[in-house]
């Protein structure tokens, strides 16, 4: 675990948020249950979706999804599924406690990125070699035909 990472958890830990990040991360954990019952909610939902935390945090929505983005690559949250909210779409997020889902996570995210990353390199397509964009399309097949598993 990165030591970012261990320092957000400490921080939330002691009840010491200092960050967006860990303004964000302690809300999805609140909301996020033990044995499927959130301990303040004391009902069956799980998970808080990003309309809530916007408006719970104050946060702006740029900034919101920015920090998302960055707790998902480091493993400590997921989208577990969608909802509708006065006629728009928000994900609903949750908070991973399990290390080994947590890496599974990191690894996802990390091919995720890679693929976009290889189908961005297109955009430069005039300034590639020809071997460039042959192992560029043999990176894309391999992750289409892995995605496929």
């Amino acid at each position: 675990m990165k030591a970012k990472v261990k320092t957000w958890l400490k921080n939330i830990e002691n009840g010491n948020v200092k960050c967006y990040s860990e303004q964000i991360l302690k809300q999805i954990k609140n909301h996020t249950s033990l044995n499927g019952v959130p301990s303040f909610m004391k009902k069956s939902s799980n998970g808080i979706s990003t309309y809530e935390l916007r408006n719970i945090t104050g946060i702006s929505h740029q900034t919101l999804t920015s920090a998302l983005s960055n707790l998902y690559d480091e493993g400590l949250i997921q989208s577990t599924y969608q909802i509708e909210i006065e006629q728009s779409y928000y994900s609903i997020y949750e908070f991973v406690r399990d290390d080994k889902k947590r890496l599974e996570i990191i690894t996802q995210r990390k091919k995720e990125k890679f693929a976009q990353w290889l189908k961005k390199a297109y955009s430069y397509e005039e300034f590639l070699n020809e071997a460039t964009l042959e192992l560029i399309d043999m990176e894309i097949f391999v992750l289409n035909k892995l995605g496929e598993k």
